[in-house]
């Protein structure tokens, strides 16, 4: 099966306001639509968002504000969620399209990346910032550096080593049990059980700049070129779509 996956998870059991909450994040122009299944959007229309909850999580759907999370900038929209959720509240962005290989997870507290990792198949990994996290680690045991590249050999009985974008699949969805308590594409009720609220939007400015000091202090060289690379990636996942 193909995936094609752009959801944020907020680890929080807090019941909100879903059109404020959208609003305050920068999707603007709201109308209701009608809900769905999250298996039916979880990576849904350019102009659609979705919103719902799942064991003590949010979910939001969007086909571009989670990849606004895959660098070490944190952006308006990752931002303001921040400041709506209690300090500890952990927030996580995923992201997948089979057909290129593309792959990211980005993982947040206190308004501080945790790690980022994301690839594809035609840029390699193009970020990887923050220590391993638990939910990682078999997957990395498996792996050896060589001639510059991660190599997985995954299989005892195999000679075949996988690169960082063939297996880039399995890292987010082992991500996924740090929430759901089991992988996503083993979460039935999840896929097929649980709507989320839709709504379409005329625009959004979720990946502007947040002003502040932190922001101020970064290199603004870095913080375009990781938003022009995520732009990119888009547009060739975009192709294929």
């Amino acid at each position: 099966m193909g995936w094609k996956i752009s959801s944020l998870i907020i680890n929080s059991d807090q019941k909100v306001d879903e059109l404020d909450l959208l609003k305050k994040i920068g999707f603007n122009g709201l109308t209701e639509i009608a809900s769905q299944p999250f298996e039916e959007i979880m990576s849904p229309d350019d102009n659609e968002v979705y919103i719902g909850y799942y064991k003590g999580n949010i979910l939001i759907c969007s086909q571009e504000f989670p990849i606004t999370f895959f660098n070490q900038i944190i952006l308006r929209g990752e931002r303001t969620l921040a400041e709506y959720f209690p300090s500890d509240t952990e927030i996580c962005a995923i992201a997948l399209h089979s057909t290129v290989n593309f792959w990211g997870y980005s993982v947040s507290k206190n308004r501080e990346k945790l790690r980022v990792r994301g690839g594809s198949a035609e840029d390699g990994t193009f970020i990887e910032y923050g220590e391993p996290l638990a939910e990682e680690l078999e997957l990395l045991s498996k792996s050896k550096n060589e001639y510059g590249k991660r190599l997985f050999h995954l299989e005892e009985n195999s000679d075949e080593y996988y690169t960082d974008d063939q297996v880039g699949e399995n890292f987010v969805f082992e991500l996924t049990k740090r929430y759901f308590g089991e992988t996503l594409d083993a979460a039935d009720d999840l896929l097929f059980e649980t709507k989320l609220k839709g709504y379409s939007f005329k625009n959004a400015t979720f990946n502007h700049p947040h002003n502040t000091k932190e922001a101020k202090k970064g290199k603004k060289w870095v913080r375009y070129v990781f938003i022009l690379i995520a732009v990119i990636i888009w547009q060739i996942i975009k192709r294929y779509i």
